[in-house]
């Protein structure tokens, strides 16, 4: 998936990956990710970012916690959307094995900006 625009209509854009992961649950996920660029309510759905915290890989949110124009401002790059909270922990499980197999490290940020 391509990132969009970083700006709609006066509005700060969520930051994107390149390439997005999504649970194989997940039938639209680039409907989900309009959705969240233009602030629409998504409930059910959850998003795998990077984490601003050096001791933490990445994080898992609630996409509805975006309403709130603060965790919306500080959000870091999305890399991930899941239908629940299972299926983001399982997506986060897999794309950490991916990462560890192919680098012999956990270096998430750096394995997604190099892909």
């Amino acid at each position: 998936m391509k990132p969009l625009n970083t700006e709609r209509a006066g509005r700060e854009m969520l930051k994107w990956m390149d390439h997005i992961y999504a649970d194989e649950t997940l039938e639209n996920a680039d409907q989900i990710r309009d959705r969240l660029n233009q602030n629409k309510l998504t409930p059910g759905i959850y998003l795998l970012t990077l984490s601003h915290n050096p001791g933490h890989l990445m994080e898992i949110l609630p996409a509805v916690s975006l309403k709130q124009s603060c965790v919306r401002e500080l959000c870091p790059e999305i890399f991930g959307v899941a239908a629940s909270k299972d299926s983001a922990m399982e997506l986060s499980c897999r794309i950490l094995k991916e990462v560890y197999d192919a680098t012999g490290t956990f270096d998430i940020k750096n394995y997604l900006k190099n892909r």
